[in-house]
Order: C-alpha cells, then sequence, then structure tokens
C-alpha cells in the first residue's frame, strides 16, 4: 500500500455513499448529520456533510401572559410551544403531551389558524380554535404572537 492511499484512508469523508460507520472518520460535530438504518443483518451508520451549520427553519417570537407577567420567547416552527415556555419559566399546566387531556391551552386574540399549525389536537374542536384556543404541546408557530396561558373551561 503507498503513503498516499494510507493518509487518504485516515482523511473523513463527505460523501454519504463512501463514509465510513466509524466515528472517527466522520466529519468534524459542527458539520455532521448521522443516519441510522437497522437492518437484518446489522446497522449501517452513514454521515452526510452539512453545509454551513445554519439553520434554515424560521423562528417567531412568541409572548407568554400568565400570573407572572409575560415572557418572550423565540421559537423554531418545528419546535412544540410548550417546552421553550416550561425551559423559560412560564407557568403553563400540562399533563399528557400529546393533545389530548387539554391542560396546555392558551388563548390568542383571533383565530389561533393564523399564527399555529396544530399536530395532533384531539381536545379541541375547529370552532374553538378559530375562537383563539390553542394545545401548547401539539402547537407550532407560524407567526410573531401573543398567547394567554387560559383554559376554554375557565370563561
Amino acid at each position: 500500500m503507498d503513503e498516499r492511499q494510507n493518509s487518504n484512508d485516515s482523511q473523513p469523508s463527505c460523501d454519504p455513499k463512501t463514509s465510513a460507520a466509524t466515528p472517527r472518520n466522520l466529519p468534524d460535530e459542527e458539520r455532521r448529520r448521522l443516519l441510522t438504518a437497522v437492518g437484518g443483518v446489522g446497522v449501517a451508520v452513514l454521515a452526510g456533510c452539512l453545509g454551513d451549520g445554519e439553520s434554515d427553519v424560521a423562528a417567531y417570537n412568541v409572548v407568554f401572559l400568565d400570573q407572572q407577567g409575560q415572557t418572550e420567547i423565540e421559537i423554531a416552527e418545528d419546535e412544540k410551544l410548550l417546552y421553550p415556555a416550561l425551559d423559560a419559566g412560564v407557568d403553563i399546566p400540562y399533563a399528557c403531551e400529546v393533545g389530548r387531556c387539554g391542560q396546555c391551552t392558551g388563548k390568542y386574540d383571533g383565530d389561533a389558524n393564523e399564527v399555529v399549525t396544530h399536530d395532533g389536537n384531539q381536545f379541541l374542536d375547529e370552532d374553538q380554535i378559530e375562537e383563539g384556543w390553542l394545545l401548547t404541546c401539539v402547537a407550532y408557530p407560524r407567526d410573531d404572537f401573543e398567547l394567554e396561558v387560559a383554559h376554554p373551561d375557565d370563561e
């Protein structure tokens, strides 16, 4: 084996078709995306290269109004409202976290369809959503907005 071939073997490859499945041969952490596929014979791990590490996901400013006041949080469009709010100290009651129990509701002043996308809502009906109600555990932001932490039964 000549020296050029030996030195090339230790260089990480950005080609997902030829990348080795060992961590030492993957591109650095900021440029790594792993895809793991489990088959009948074993596990194949492929590494793909990302561009410059920046995300193309939009983020929106959501202002949560609760008993402690207001908290503004930037939330990515692919992130549910509940978890960043809890991390920021917003007092939102929650239980099931999958859109069934209705504990994590909030009220937007307008049609909630304008500012969020629900993925898994099984509690609110369409009329309630059009009145501004949303479930923070299954709602993804689509715009900047203010949200009152409230429950439909409280009105």
